[in-house]
């Protein structure tokens, strides 16, 4: 099975990265579908320190681990807790608005139950919708499975990863497709010539390969006929709407307007993943966390601006698979840790989980897990649920436990 998903994650991230005329003429692409309520995960891959973008600025002990350079003592406060000052990075100011406008939530000390500071444990649990080492991987990731309860039948894309290949949380889910950029259109090699072979190579094949291939050249083929081309037959470029900017964010930005644009044309769209990295922060943070905290902060809020007339409910859920230790290091960064913050805002309507704040652990000695880190008070599934919940009410969760 692992190979079957593999080669669909390389089929679809290969198809939807070509460029060469053709496809948007295929008889069989679909109707873009009725609308659905969209989640757009952002995966903060790397580990962010939760401790750094919200800080405890009147804790003694966060105080006492930590030089002023770690912490958001600065920053915005947030009024979130009657006996905690907490605080976001000075360089969040967008989403310190958001949160004053009444539309996000935040989990401060959120994680997996296992105790695991393992980049690529951490991520695979959070991928499948785990929780322990001896549960059974499922053949989905949990938000391609989410995506699939959420949407009306007949959407040729239902979910979307902005990026080279799918997202851990998308692969093996049907109608899902890896798009990096829709700048020059999407089409497989070939021209004309090479979508006719690869239409009748899928189009009466058997197994979950050719229907991957299937699903994949519909959903490609819905897109390409909807994007605007001029008089001449060339694209046109994407104009975000309210002025959202995303070119001051570069890559991130990219991607988050690939996603605005795929939200525009198709309808049915249920789900879209985009990551950020750069958050391995063990020697130099200071410097390199403001940079990626002021990218990640920008450029939600030029996706909260442009996806704002979007016409249909959405929520954008961010998460890093853990956070930092309390006490920085010697080379002014920090190491691997426990519990980080998860935090998510809605737009479209009335946000449900306005101003929610989760629990918080403290960080005196006799709180902290293994007498180091930020104890998880959350299971990331119990705060993903929420949000799930909150946007598309009975709907199935799709995580590994009920």
């Amino acid at each position: 099975m692992t190979l079957l998903l593999d080669r669909r994650g390389l089929l679809r991230a290969g198809l939807a990265g070509a460029l060469l005329p053709g496809l948007r003429r295929l008889a069989f692409a679909a109707d873009p579908g009725r609308p659905a309520p969209l989640l757009v995960l952002v995966s903060l891959r790397g580990g962010m320190d939760g401790l750094n973008f919200l800080s405890p600025a009147d804790d003694e002990a966060f105080n006492a681990a930590r030089p002023a350079s770690l912490k958001a003592a600065n920053g915005h406060r947030l009024e979130a807790s009657s006996e905690t000052d907490f605080r976001l990075h000075a360089e969040a100011a967008p989403l310190a608005e958001i949160w004053r406008d009444g539309r996000m939530a935040i989990w401060p000390a959120a994680g997996v139950p296992l105790t695991t500071r393992s980049h690529f444990e951490a991520q695979a649990l959070m991928g499948w919708g785990g929780g322990s080492r001896g549960e059974t991987p499922e053949k989905e990731g949990w938000l391609g499975r989410w995506a699939a309860g959420a949407t009306p039948a007949g959407a040729p894309v239902i979910g979307l990863s902005a990026q080279g290949g799918l997202a851990k949380e998308m692969i093996g889910a049907r109608h899902a497709l890896a798009v990096a950029n829709l700048a020059e259109g999407l089409a497989p090699p070939g021209g004309e010539f090479g979508a006719a072979m690869l239409e009748a190579l899928h189009r009466r094949g058997a197994g979950q390969a050719a229907a991957a291939g299937r699903d994949a050249l519909a959903g490609l083929a819905a897109l390409d006929q909807r994007l605007p081309r001029g008089a001449d037959g060339k694209l046109q470029r994407y104009e975000p709407a309210a002025g959202a900017d995303y070119a001051r964010v570069g890559g991130f930005g990219n991607a988050l307007a690939t996603v605005a644009q795929v939200a525009k044309l198709i309808p049915g769209l249920a789900a879209a993943t985009v990551d950020l990295g750069g958050w391995d922060t063990h020697e130099g943070q200071p410097g390199r966390f403001a940079e990626r905290v002021r990218t990640l902060s920008n450029g939600l809020a030029a996706l909260d601006a442009d996806l704002a007339e979007l016409g249909r409910p959405w929520t954008v859920l961010v998460a890093s698979e853990f956070g930092r230790r309390l006490r920085s290091n010697r080379s002014e960064g920090t190491d691997h840790g426990r519990a980080g913050v998860v935090f998510a805002f809605g737009g479209g309507r009335r946000f449900g989980l306005a101003r929610h704040f989760g629990p918080w652990p403290g960080l005196g000695p006799e709180e902290l897990e293994e007498g180091v880190d930020l104890s998880v008070a959350t299971d990331y599934r119990d705060a993903f649920r929420q949000v799930a919940e909150e946007l598309a009410p009975g709907r199935p969760a799709a995580f590994a436990r009920g």
